[in-house]
């Protein structure tokens, strides 16, 4: 049996939409399945959880976008149990499915997952307590995702279709105000001294903020987190540079310095806003851990 938990207002009411363009899809199949739908932030971890031990369903499949994916694989970490997740695409970044390759058309996803053909072992990345799929990210990244959640303006660009300029414009934003620190960073038993950090993302697919590529890099079943540091740089300088994510030239940038590692402490001057998934996750000092092939996907 099949569990779905759905983000109906994910992607400004994509969500529902796809939804219900699935359900006659698994009717016709014959397929047996078990439907959640969320009502408030947070809830998909809940439904998640209910799923897997009240119902026993083996796999969950996230209807929404990155946020209904974390809180769902966070649901089936939680619960320490195998289940296997599934994802048809809804929302308004996307980056798990870019990152992994899965298709943007709803039927076509769902054909992936009930054939059960692409199946693999991902990793997850360890902080607080709690998981990430997708990144980690602290500092101008971390306040820059807490000014996009806090935004009227995602709600409304969203409904344009326009959501990745909601990120784009709280980079303005935050830009005008942010101060760089000193940050000490453990990697691996190793410590580096870096000065006027912008920022650290420790990053398990290439994507963040919907589309960027801010770790081209990275691959999340290798047992090992990319880290990409913004360091050293102008503010007219780092406005500059941003264009330059969006197709991963940023590498060749002198200010930009990538890392690998699988244990990584972020210990910094003054506290600094960290996410994880795009959700504020901590502040500074942080302990982040990869754990490797953790999660079973249909990728």
């Amino acid at each position: 049996m099949i569990g779905f938990v759905v983000n109906p207002v994910a992607g400004n009411g994509k969500g529902e939409k796809v939804w219900n363009s699935l359900e006659p899809i698994l009717r016709q199949q014959g397929v047996v399945y078990r439907v959640r739908r969320t009502s408030s932030e947070g809830e998909a971890k809940t439904l998640a959880i209910e799923l897997i031990e009240k119902e026993e369903v083996k796999m969950i499949v996230a209807v929404g976008g990155d946020g209904t994916v974390s809180e769902v694989v966070n649901g089936i970490y939680e619960t320490g149990k195998e289940c296997t997740l599934g994802h048809v695409p809804a929302g308004s970044g996307n980056d798990f499915a870019r990152g992994h390759g899965l298709p943007k058309d709803p039927a076509q996803a769902t054909e992936r997952i009930l054939s059960k053909t692409r199946e693999k072992s991902i990793d997850l990345l360890k902080i607080n307590g709690r998981v990430a799929v997708n990144s980690v990210g602290a500092g101008f990244d971390g306040q820059v995702a807490k000014t996009t959640n806090e935004a009227g303006y995602k709600k409304w660009l969203n409904r344009l279709r326009l959501g990745k300029l909601a990120y784009i414009w709280s980079v303005i934003r935050v830009l005008c105000t942010y101060c760089p620190c000193d940050v000490t960073l453990h990697i691996d038993g190793q410590a580096l001294q870096m000065k006027r950090i912008w920022l650290i993302a420790i990053a398990n697919i290439p994507n963040y903020g919907g589309g960027m590529l801010i770790c081209p890099q990275a691959l999340p079943d290798d047992g090992v987190a990319e880290i990409c540091v913004v360091q050293n740089v102008t503010r007219l300088g780092l406005l500059f540079a941003f264009p330059r994510i969006f197709t991963g030239a940023h590498v060749d940038h002198p200010n930009v310095v990538f890392l690998r590692g699988r244990q990584i402490t972020i210990e910094s001057e003054q506290p600094l806003l960290v996410h994880a998934d795009g959700e504020m996750a901590a502040q500074t000092p942080i302990y982040v851990e990869i754990e490797a092939a953790r999660l079973r996907i249909c990728g």
